[in-house]
Order: C-alpha cells, then sequence, then structure tokens
C-alpha cells in the first residue's frame, strides 16, 4: 500500500516524524515513544526507524520496522559537535540517510513539522500528500479487531456496574465514577459524555450539573495496553417523560435499520440515507441546526474518529472495517437522545462488539 502510494505520487521515500501518540507512527511502527523519532519508507521495501542510541535495544526488540538506526550509528554527536545545534545535526544526518538511498523525491504527510519540511526542499523534491496511513488503517486485521472487542468488553461491564449501583444525583460524579472505573481496569476515559436536560441537546456536550429526566452516556476509552479505542452510548431514563422517550424509541429503530443494511460492498451514504428516512418517517425532521445533525458513524480503532465516515459522502464498506452506528436527536427546547454500538462489517452483515440492552430506566 506505502509502496503503491509513493509509486502513484512518483516518490523515492516516504519520511515521518512524530511520536506514538499520532495513530499513523504507531500504526507503522507499533513502537511507543513519547519523544518524536524519524521513520522512513522506501519504495524498493526499505524501512528505517532513527532512534537515540538509548533506544535502539529497546526498539529492536518492540518495533515492527525492518532496520533500527541510532543517531549515533550515523554520526550525531560529530555533526552536533559542528554545528552545536541539536535540529540542524538531526537535519544533516537525515539529509544525508536520505541521499545515501539515492533519494530524488520525498513524500511527506501533512502533520510534517516544518522545520523538517522546509530542510527537506532543499535537497529533494518535496510533494505533501495525506498520510497513506491514514487508508491502511480503515480495514481492520483479526488482532486489530480483537484489541476493539477487548475494549468493548470493558466498556459493558463498567455500564452495567453502573445501572447496578447509580446512586448519582450530578452528571460530574457519574463521568468521575466512569473515568475512574475504567482507569483502574487499564483504560484510558477522557471526555465521557454524561449529559442531561436540555443541555443533552448539544451532541458533544460532556455534561454538568443536576441529572433530569435522562442522561446521555457515551464512553469511548482506549486501552492503555494496546492503545485500541470502543465507543458506546445509551440513553437512561430516571424519571418518566414520554416526549424524550418517543424520540429514543425513534433513534433505535433507526440504528437497527441501519444494522440490518451494514455488510461488505454497501455505500455507507445509503445507510445513512436509511437513518434519515426512518427517523423522518415518525415525524423528526432534521432542520434550522435540530433534529438529526450529525453523521451516524464513524471508523474506530487507534483513534476514537477515523475513516471509514457512514454520512452523505459515498464510501464502500468492506469486510474488517471497524464502524460505530449512532443516530440521535436533538432538540434546545426539550434535548437530546443518543444510541450508539461499535459494529464490525462483516461479508453478508455486520457483528455488534457492544451488545446490550437498548432501553435502560431507573424508575
Amino acid at each position: 500500500m506505502i509502496a503503491n502510494t509513493l509509486r502513484e505520487s512518483d516518490a523515492d521515500f516516504f519520511v515521518m516524524y512524530a511520536t506514538s501518540i499520532n495513530a499513523n507512527f504507531y500504526y507503522a511502527t507499533r513502537f511507543k515513544t513519547y519523544d518524536p523519532l524519524t521513520y522512513i519508507f522506501g519504495i524498493d521495501g526499505t524501512e528505517i526507524l532513527l532512534v537515540p542510541e538509548m533506544e535502539k535495544r529497546r526498539a529492536e526488540r518492540e518495533s515492527r520496522v525492518k532496520e533500527i538506526v541510532s543517531l549515533e550509528d550515523i554520526g550525531f554527536k560529530e555533526k552536533l559537535k559542528e554545528f552545536n545545534d541539536a535540529k540542524k545535526a538531526y537535519l544533516e544526518i537525515l539529509v544525508s540517510l536520505l541521499k545515501e538511498g539515492r533519494c530524488r523525491r520525498v513524500l511527506v504527510p501533512e502533520e510534517l513539522p516544518s522545520f523538517i519540511s522546509f530542510e527537506l526542499t532543499k535537497h529533494f523534491d518535496v510533494k505533501i500528500a495525506r498520510n497513506p496511513f491514514s487508508k491502511l488503517r480503515m480495514v481492520k486485521s483479526s488482532s486489530e479487531i480483537e484489541k476493539i472487542r477487548d475494549t468493548s468488553r470493558a466498556i459493558l461491564g463498567v455500564f452495567r456496574w453502573l445501572l447496578e449501583n447509580f446512586r448519582f444525583e450530578r452528571c460530574e460524579e457519574v463521568r468521575r465514577a466512569i473515568d475512574t472505573k475504567l482507569f483502574a481496569a487499564g483504560y484510558l476515559a477522557e471526555n465521557t459524555i454524561c449529559s442531561t436536560g436540555k443541555l443533552s441537546a448539544d451532541p458533544h456536550e460532556p455534561g454538568s450539573g443536576k441529572i433530569k429526566d435522562h442522561l446521555i452516556i457515551d464512553i469511548f476509552p482506549k486501552s492503555l495496553e494496546h492503545g485500541y479505542h470502543s465507543d458506546f452510548t445509551r440513553t437512561i431514563f430516571l424519571r418518566e417523560n414520554n416526549e424524550l422517550e418517543e424520540m429514543y424509541s425513534a433513534v433505535v429503530d433507526a440504528q437497527e435499520e441501519a444494522l440490518r443494511m451494514i455488510k461488505d460492498g454497501i455505500d455507507a451514504k445509503d445507510v445513512h440515507e436509511k437513518v434519515k428516512e426512518v427517523l423522518s418517517s415518525q415525524g423528526y425532521n432534521t432542520e434550522n441546526g435540530e433534529g438529526f445533525i450529525h453523521s451516524t458513524g464513524h471508523g474506530i480503532g487507534l483513534e476514537i474518529h477515523e475513516e471509514p465516515r457512514i454520512s452523505n459522502q459515498s464510501v464502500i464498506l468492506k469486510k474488517g472495517m471497524v464502524v460505530t452506528v449512532e443516530p440521535g436527536l436533538y432538540y434546545k427546547d426539550v434535548g437530546g437522545v443518543r444510541v450508539e454500538d461499535t459494529v464490525v462489517v462483516r461479508k453478508n452483515g455486520c457483528e455488534v462488539l457492544t451488545t446490550f440492552e437498548k432501553f435502560n430506566r431507573i424508575y
């Protein structure tokens, strides 16, 4: 895939400089680092991870990159003495390394730091492109799916515990309980949505204050061990509210229609259109920024939001993709409701990784 991207762009090498917080860098190297490193891939199959000497043994043991090269191996200390400038010395050895590979043209991702991009343009023909690993990550391997399944199980366990021990009065208490429970189990949850009342009419409102008739709970942690996310939302009802419950029933109907459609070869746009059709048929139209105001879903993996999107843009879903299906309705004078599951696209349907009761009432 990367070789094809280089060939199509008429480039000799692809250069990335990032930490493992960057999902594309981690996917390419499988090396955890919080200091930025350079990863180089050549059209001839050359693959190099450039690391400090102190990281070489660990990188050789943990990374899946073919060749690990330490800065000291290629004269960083000598260059540092010459220039008395760490960045200048680093750029000198990077340029030399590429020239040794007879590089003429370099492909760089949009997020490459400008100090590297500018230096490369002095020596090579440089083309900026979307990171090719973003497209590679769309279809998950069986091991990646198992990692997302693992995070899904953790979410469901915490959500089940929450329902069985619901004694909370404020949104902040719910969020703290969910995040703490997940962290203790080895998962990092950030910005968990626990939203109530009219504030819940904003889909990404994290929620605050006293819990009213209902509570949208949207949990999307990643594993601290393997880094893969999952995503799950349910709307809990704490007091009877017919208007909100009818809205929620409509989004559950819409989600179930979408889940029936998803399979290898289906156009995601058609799934999104079906969700809109179901909601509209039940009297929930979208206009003036209210109603169903976001996409039906998104890819999930090393990032919480990644390709593909289930939206009004055409994209063919493929076996092995992992996506969310999350219709919702939002009205500023009433509030919002949402249901969401993470699913794997299979040949003749989809597998739900976050199977759980859709209707949860605590009253």
